[in-house]
């Protein structure tokens, strides 16, 4: 009985382990009368041309070691992966909130962060380089 009771007490004082906590957030913009599609977006990114008539960016985000509240946090207070939309002079141009992303630390040390967005740009837009889409028709 002796060694259960200190076996509880050695594993009730560990600190509690946070898993992996994951969100998809997805936005839409519209593009109007815009012929060019320009991109600043912090991090990796990939391009899927589809047929709607709107820009969708989908933001996988993975945290490792951190509870749903940090994720929650980076989300509504900070506003981490949040992307802007600037038209002027027939371009609009998609911007990430948060340009650097430093890295989310807790009490417990610095937690695993793992983001990709995927870009879902037109089918009448054609690529010019990796961050300028042009409208064709």
């Amino acid at each position: 009985m002796k060694i259960f009771v200190i076996a509880f007490f050695i594993l009730s004082s560990l600190p509690a382990v946070s898993g992996q906590v994951e969100k998809t957030i997805h936005q839409t913009f519209d593009i109007g009368e815009s012929t060019t599609i320009s991109l600043a977006l912090a991090g990796e990114y990939s391009i899927v041309p589809w047929a709607g008539n709107t820009v969708m960016t989908e933001t996988q985000v993975e945290l490792y070691d951190a509870s749903p509240s940090i994720l929650k946090h980076l989300l509504e207070k900070d506003q981490r992966y949040r992307i802007d939309a600037d038209t002027t002079g027939g371009t609009i141009k998609l911007i990430s909130f948060d340009q650097k992303r430093e890295p989310v630390r807790t009490r417990s040390g610095t937690c695993t962060e793992l983001v990709h967005i995927k870009v879902f740009v037109p089918d009448n837009f054609k690529g010019q380089g990796e961050t300028t889409f042009v409208k064709t028709r």
